[in-house]
């Protein structure tokens, strides 16, 4: 009994905590998309976080604009990396245009 309840337990939290232990995603920051030119560049700005507590970086699309030499943005992602609950993030903003 105590084996199918562990069991039991361990799939409830496969399924709950999804995503828990590593993260790495991609996600779109519009969603018209239907006719979307990324543009000829492409640029990125970071922001960081560990343990909670210490967060530095600037993640912001004039950032990442300037740093790709856009101008004009056409379309933005958002990429994710965490690592055991957030103790290390790495967020990235992706900006394209031209």
């Amino acid at each position: 009994m105590k084996t199918i309840a562990l069991l039991m337990i361990f799939i409830l939290m496969a399924f709950t905590l999804t995503g828990c232990l590593y993260t790495h995603v991609t996600t779109p920051l519009s969603t018209e998309l239907n006719k979307t030119d990324l543009g000829h560049k492409k640029g990125e700005s970071s922001i960081y976080s560990v343990i909670w507590l210490f967060a530095w970086g600037d993640g912001g699309a004039a950032t990442a604009a300037k740093n790709g030499g856009i101008t004009v943005l056409t379309h933005m992602d958002r990429e994710l990396y965490s690592i055991l609950f957030g103790i290390y993030t790495h967020t990235t903003t992706i900006v394209y245009g031209d």
